[in-house]
C-alpha cells in the first residue's frame, strides 16, 4: 500500500477541503457569527463567518454579498478594499481521488490533529467491494494518548481497510495543513468557498 503523501501545491488543500461533511458541520456550529480567533495563535484580526450571505446560496450570490459587506463595514476587515476568493468544488464519490483520506495535522505540522483537534480522521464515503457490497469505514482515532505521526495514522487506516475496492483502488492518505500552521498561515484577505457541482455553497466561508 502507498504511504502517506503530502500535497503542498494544491490551492484546494490550503483552503482545507473537508474530508467529512458531518465532521465539518460540527466545527462550523462553533463559530457562526463574528468571533475573535484563538488567542493562543497570536492572531490580530477578526474571523468573520459569512453564513447568512453564503450558505446554501450560489457562489456568485455569496461573493457579491461578501463584497457588499466589505464595502459597508471595512473596519471589520482591517480596512482592506478587496478579498481574494478561492472557490473549490467539494470532492464527490465519483471524483478522481475519492479513495484518499485527508489527515488534518496539528498546528506544528508534525502529528495528526483531525478536523476537531481530537485526532479523529473521517472518510466521507462507503467503501464498495462491489456495487452491492458497500460498508462504512472509519472514523479512525489517531490520538492514542499522544497524537500519531502521519505515517503511523495512515498505516492504521490502511490496515483497517486492506481490500481494494471495485475499481481496484486502495485507501490512500494525504496530509492537510490547518489554517494558522506554517504551511497554511492565516490570510485575513482570503475567503475559501466550497461548493457542490452546481455552484451552491455547502460550508460557511470565513476570511482566514
Amino acid at each position: 500500500m502507498k504511504t502517506a503523501q503530502t500535497l503542498t501545491t494544491a490551492a484546494a488543500l490550503l483552503c482545507a477541503l473537508p474530508a467529512s461533511v458531518v465532521a465539518l458541520s460540527k466545527v462550523e456550529t462553533r463559530n457562526l457569527d463574528i468571533a475573535e480567533d484563538d488567542a493562543s495563535r497570536g492572531l490580530m484580526h477578526l474571523t468573520v463567518a459569512f453564513k447568512d450571505e453564503c450558505l446554501h446560496k450560489h457562489k456568485d450570490v455569496c461573493i457579491a454579498a461578501i463584497n457588499a459587506k466589505l464595502a459597508e463595514h471595512p473596519e471589520l476587515f482591517e480596512g482592506r478594499e478587496a478579498f481574494e476568493f478561492e472557490v473549490n468544488k467539494v470532492r464527490e464519490a465519483t471524483d478522481e481521488g475519492y479513495n484518499i483520506v485527508a489527515m488534518r495535522l496539528n498546528a506544528d505540522e508534525t502529528t495528526v490533529g483531525g478536523l476537531l483537534g481530537d485526532g479523529m480522521i473521517w472518510y466521507p464515503y462507503d467503501w464498495c467491494l462491489a456495487a452491492d457490497d458497500c460498508y462504512t469505514v472509519g472514523p479512525w482515532d489517531c490520538d492514542v494518548g499522544i497524537p500519531l505521526l502521519p505515517e503511523q495514522c495512515c498505516k492504521m487506516i490502511q490496515d483497517s481497510v486492506p481490500h481494494e475496492d471495485m475499481n481496484g483502488n486502495y485507501l490512500e492518505c494525504y496530509t492537510e495543513f490547518p489554517v494558522g500552521s506554517p504551511s497554511n498561515p492565516i490570510n485575513p484577505g482570503r475567503v475559501c468557498i466550497h461548493t457542490d457541482a452546481d455552484g451552491i455553497v455547502v460550508h460557511i466561508p470565513k476570511n482566514e
